[in-house]
């Protein structure tokens, strides 16, 4: 095998060989009623803040699967420090994670991995 053809090969199968980096969305909302969007696959969430009381925040997010599906709702209060990681009803390979730091509430989504415990 000549030189030039071991680096024609190796430029083939190295690329295949290396794993792939998961993907992860975020987005941090730093205000009172501050709003976005997070897109994961098939999942469009849309979130916004607002204040309960001195202390609480509460987060509420609108989630669908697919155009034309009826949103569903999730709503959450996040004390300083609070943090929740979960995924959706019905909704496989997406996790999401929701924490407040500050006045800031951060929420993450990230494929969700999955493990295999057998006895």
């Amino acid at each position: 095998m000549t030189k030039s053809s071991l680096l024609a090969s190796l430029a083939i199968v190295l690329p295949m060989s290396l794993p792939l980096a998961a993907s992860a969305a975020s987005l941090t909302l730093s205000e009172p009623l501050a709003g976005g969007t997070l897109h994961e696959g098939t999942v469009d969430m849309s979130i916004y803040t607002q204040p309960v009381d001195e202390t609480g925040v509460e987060v509420v997010a609108f989630y669908t699967e697919r155009a034309g599906a009826e949103p569903l709702r999730v709503a959450m209060r996040l004390e300083e420090g609070d943090s929740a990681t979960f995924g959706l009803p019905g909704i496989s390979g997406v996790t999401y994670r929701f924490e407040r730091s500050a006045e800031a509430v951060t929420v993450t989504s990230a494929p969700a991995r999955t493990e295999l415990a057998m006895n």
